[in-house]
């Protein structure tokens, strides 16, 4: 690719027409408006926690959560990712690499991702939990 910058613009254009040349081309377009977004606006992911007793909060760089678990999750932010715990159970992140912010809410997700059968557990905003039925009550 052939990244040129005039006063406002910058223009990404390829050597030839082929697939793998067409793919990269709009693969570095994407890259290089989404570091231009983030630097001018920035990215938001919202996380809700749902769960009785479920909750977050922030001292300093380091997110508590308390997940059920016998012992707090203690997870230090990257720099370049700010945190803001709204309500217990709402975590807004903020970033400019939208890489980075992403892998920071999956990680922060990981540690309780949600189950099918209450719901129980961190997810985005937003997001659809296919919901399974109990066991069935035996006659």
């Amino acid at each position: 690719m052939e990244i040129d910058r005039e006063k406002k613009e910058i223009r990404v254009k390829r050597k030839d027409d082929s697939r793998r040349a067409r793919a990269f081309h709009g693969l570095t377009r994407a890259l290089i408006f989404n570091m231009v977004k983030g630097v001018k606006e920035g990215f938001t992911k919202r996380l809700e926690i749902v769960g009785v007793g479920y909750r977050a909060e922030l001292q300093g760089n380091v997110l508590n959560l308390s997940l059920g678990y016998s012992h707090p999750v203690k997870y230090p932010l990257p720099e370049g990712v700010k945190a803001t715990v709204e309500r217990p159970t709402s975590i807004l992140l903020e970033s400019a690499d939208k890489e980075l912010l992403g892998q920071v809410a999956a990680e922060i997700r990981g540690f309780k991702k949600p189950e099918p059968y209450k719901g129980k557990g961190i997810m985005y905003a937003g997001e659809r939990i296919r919901r399974k039925a109990g066991k069935a009550a035996g006659k």
